[in-house]
């Protein structure tokens, strides 16, 4: 450093550099070996020139089931009969030089090796809480679902939540005469949705105008009718489309029903006429993994009643409403779930049904109600399209377009936080899904599809602080990193704080991480913090701590490198259960 003095400035003189010498040769001390069985023999090496600034060496066998060598120190031993090549390298220049071993006698038998104690098992852990359905966990796993609004407001732009239809009272004529498509494509609709990884479309049977697009046992307003110009079964020919490319139906049938209310009948004359709609449905196109029910002026049905046609024909069939009881809607229509998102909800406490949501619904509804009793998880909904009237969720050829950019937020936004990620896809009114929404939708595919390619903690080395029975070999954290869904870490009961710490296979870049939690045995985890080992230290990752995990949490957080990472489980309701971790680098969505 510069020392001052009087105000003027000295510079103390330095040494000079240092000369370095380098190595030239090496040759080793002995031009062969032979030995017996058990001898040992330590080899030398001759560096060139004698004053080198690194004369350090490396020592490897090429047969080591004959002789091992030290690799530092050049010490061989013999260890069963035959020949090897003992060569010697040099750190400064990698020059080598080599000494066959020829090895005589007989092997010995070695002694047996302690048997290792047997890891005990305290068996698997019990189920915390409420636990999904083998249908919930179906859905909560398929992850990406679309959604297909398509009737006669495709055509004439009124979907129902209107006062009246393009300035004239709602009416069956009407509706019959709007309704007007040439082809409907329904096979491209659902190759669309299976190509881009979603597993699941839902169709709107019948929306609040009334008008169906099957043949409907318990009204006219529907494409059999004779006045209708296209008889075609919509939601059959969609049958047959997800029967050919292997994706699941959801079907929605709305409450609200303009029709209805101009023909006069009551609630329960109603009622009556709904389900036996619905019972046609759930028999007709079974099987039907989801129904959606619109909260929208829901009106008062006996909601049990209902539910148990759906459980009648379809059990596992996954029930959406304001309050489930399958799943529930997430509270808004932005496709965005709560930072805290559980998947249980106080149902009977909140005095749930498809047409009641008291108090602030768009905050509990959003993040779901801790350790409540009932396995209600978020369904996250929006549209690729703006929403807006006159045409709402249905096609609008001058509608605004969502980003893929956009897309890959809402999907941070509702997989990465246990919820799922339904999205609206109006199909048009040539009978195709417009071809401005596939470039959107394989852009974000695209996008997807290149950040979560490479698990950049594959290869990683698992420990943690406490591991169920002790037993890293069906409970370790080794099992976040297989491909098995099935197979967890977890700790002992009782234990419900842990660190999980990953060493991995290099430094890795990344600005993602994934955990996911066994919600099989439910949903545990409270709070948790994300910490990396970078530059010799290890420091916390993200925006502080964590709350809900739950079947898949998606981290976003700045670009870092780190030879390590520790998953710090703060706080969990019952001994924590998980089944996924991965470190992954998106580079291409901008967010």
């Amino acid at each position: 450093m510069a020392i001052s003095c009087g105000g003027k400035e000295t510079i103390p003189e330095t040494d000079p550099e240092p000369t370095t010498v380098a190595v030239t040769g090496v040759k080793v001390t002995r031009a062969d070996l032979e030995l017996r069985v058990g001898e040992g023999f330590h080899l030398g090496a001759r560096v060139s020139p004698k004053d080198a600034t690194n004369p350090r060496v490396t020592w490897s066998s090429d047969n080591e089931a004959v002789a091992t060598v030290g690799k530092e120190t050049g010490q061989v031993k013999a260890v069963s009969a035959g020949s090897a090549v003992i060569t010697v390298t040099t750190v400064d220049g990698g020059f080598t030089d080599s000494c066959p071993v020829t090895v005589t006698g007989t092997t010995p038998t070695p002694d047996p090796p302690e048997p290792e104690p047997t890891p005990t098992d305290p068996g698997a852990p019990a189920a915390f809480g409420a636990v999904p359905t083998a249908g919930q966990l179906a859905w909560q796993r398929r992850e990406l679902l679309m959604f297909y609004h398509y009737g006669q407001a495709t055509f004439s732009g009124w979907d129902g939540e209107n006062p009246s239809c393009n300035g004239k009272p709602w009416s069956e004529s009407l509706l019959l005469q709007n309704y007007k498509p040439g082809t409907i494509d329904a096979d491209q609709w659902v190759k669309t949705a299976r190509d881009n990884g979603f597993g699941e479309v839902i169709i709107t049977a019948k929306h609040h105008d009334g008008f169906c697009i099957w043949d409907n046992p318990e009204s006219t307003t529907d494409v059999a009718h004779a006045a209708c110009t296209n008889h075609t079964d919509v939601v059959q020919a969609l049958r047959d489309a997800c029967n050919k490319y292997g994706v699941a139906l959801g079907i929605y049938l709305s409450p609200w029903d303009r029709m209805i209310e101009v023909s006069g009948k009551g609630t329960a004359e109603y009622e009556e006429m709904y389900k036996n709609a619905l019972r046609d449905l759930m028999t007709r196109y079974a099987p039907v993994v989801e129904m959606w029910f619109d909260g929208n002026h829901a009106g008062n049905f006996d909601w049990t009643s209902v539910n148990q046609v759906v459980f009648d024909v379809n059990p596992d069939c996954v029930i959406f409403s304001n309050g489930g009881p399958g799943c529930r809607w997430v509270g808004n229509e932005a496709g965005v779930a709560g930072e805290t998102d559980w998947a249980t909800l106080d149902i009977a406490g909140r005095g749930l049904t498809p047409s009641n949501l008291p108090g602030n619904y768009e905050s509990y509804l959003g993040s779901g109600d801790k350790g409540a009793a009932s396995w209600c998880p978020a369904e996250s909904d929006f549209s690729i399209q703006q929403i807006g009237d006159p045409n709402g969720w249905f096609y609008g050829a001058n509608d605004n377009r969502k980003t893929a950019k956009q897309l890959m937020d809402l999907y941070y936004k509702s997989v990465g936080r246990n919820s799922v990620f339904l999205m609206n896809v109006p199909p048009s009114d040539q009978g195709v899904i417009d071809a401005r929404e596939v470039k959107v939708i394989e852009e974000f595919t695209k996008m997807r599809e290149a950040v979560f390619a490479t698990n950049l903690a594959a290869g990683a080395t698992a420990t943690a602080t406490s591991v169920r029975g002790d037993n890293p070999d069906k409970y370790g954290p080794a099992r976040m990193l297989d491909a098995d869904y099935d197979t967890y870490f977890a700790t002992d009961d009782g234990v419900k704080t842990v660190d999980i710490e990953f060493t991995l296979a290099g430094e890795q870049t990344f600005n993602r991480v994934v955990l996911q939690e066994y919600i099989p045995l439910g949903q545990r985890v409270e709070r948790f913090e994300v910490q990396v080992h970078s530059d010799g230290g290890w420091k916390a990752w993200g925006s502080g701590a964590k709350t809900t995990i739950g079947h898949k949490r998606i981290l976003l957080g700045s670009t870092v490198k780190a030879d390590a990472v520790r998953i710090s489980i703060q706080s969990s309701l019952a001994c924590p259960v998980l089944n996924g971790f991965g470190l992954y680098l998106d580079t291409v969505s901008g967010l």
